[in-house]
């Protein structure tokens, strides 16, 4: 077999491979599935929440009836966004998926939307990009409860939780960006309260140390979709720092003083492309 026969041979299954993953990746992104938990907090408040990030306007709002329908059989709650339900990249933005799905579920169990990375961007930049946050906000149903670092008490029959969104600027999102403390916490949405349990809806799971040592009971958090790609035994392939293999890529880590969970998300990135890592929502039973 001479070299030009085998040069042929690599490309014709590199071509398949690529092929093979968007492929997949179109059948995944019209997926969306129901993780399911069950885990305690301190206090055992009882209740089911719906927890679901990373939305992007995913497919152009070609799922919402579906994920609707699931929220709908599920009967959450509450439910509770962990951010980047919007891409804000574009002149051209869309805002119209993600406003339908949002006040779409607030007809079925409250809403407790908090930012992520790029709902800030909207704010941030929005003259840069063109389109107008508060216009976004607007379209929102007036139900919603926004959490820009800030906090609410959630009444249940059995107790109360205290759930606390965080939003941190840039450059905590940044692979070489400043590191997030505990004192610059206490700074953006105030020192812990003792006395009732905590959920945090914190985008970035990087910082998941710093959360528990902040006081949160359980931090809801999504941003790295799941790595993108999952390898069997191994998950996510990289994180949107560009980092290989993140250590809080995806699922349930519990640790001593407090519990972090992290979504892959619904949606897609970037580059619209998910394998192995079906869309999903997160249902959680407290008991």
């Amino acid at each position: 077999m001479n070299a030009a026969t085998i040069v042929l041979i690599i490309l014709g299954v590199m071509i398949l491979g690529l092929a093979i993953l968007f492929l997949e990746s179109a059948r995944e992104l019209k997926q969306a599935r129901v993780k399911e938990y069950t885990m305690q907090l301190p206090g055992h408040p009882r209740g089911r929440i719906l927890f679901l990030s990373d939305y992007h306007e995913a497919v152009r709002g070609k799922n919402n009836e579906m994920i609707l329908a699931k929220i709908r059989e599920i009967k959450p709650d509450i439910i509770l966004i962990g951010g980047d339900m919007v891409n804000g990249k574009s002149e051209k933005e869309d805002f119209t998926p993600a406003i339908t799905l949002i006040n779409g579920m607030v007809e079925i169990a409250p809403v407790v939307y908090a930012m992520g990375n790029h709902e800030m961007r909207c704010v941030v930049n929005s003259r840069e990009y063109g389109y107008h946050w508060d216009q976004y906000e607007q379209a929102l149903s007036p139900k919603i409860r926004m959490l820009i670092n800030d906090h609410m008490d959630w009444e249940l029959p059995e107790g109360k939780i205290r759930i606390y969104g965080l939003n941190m600027e840039k450059t905590y999102y940044k692979k070489h960006g400043e590191k997030l403390t505990v004192k610059e916490m206490d700074r953006l949405v105030g020192r812990k309260e003792e006395g009732l349990p905590v959920i945090l809806l914190a985008h970035d799971p990087t910082w998941a140390k710093v959360y528990e040592a902040w006081g949160s009971d359980l931090t809801l958090s999504g941003h790295f979709h799941g790595g993108i790609i999952r390898l069997p035994f191994i998950g996510g392939i990289i994180s949107p720092k560009y980092e290989p293999f993140p250590h809080y890529d995806y699922g349930y880590y519990p640790e001593k003083d407090g519990k972090t969970l992290v979504t892959c998300g619904l949606g897609q990135h970037t580059i619209p492309v998910r394998f192995n890592n079906l869309p999903e929502m997160v249902l959680i039973n407290l008991n």
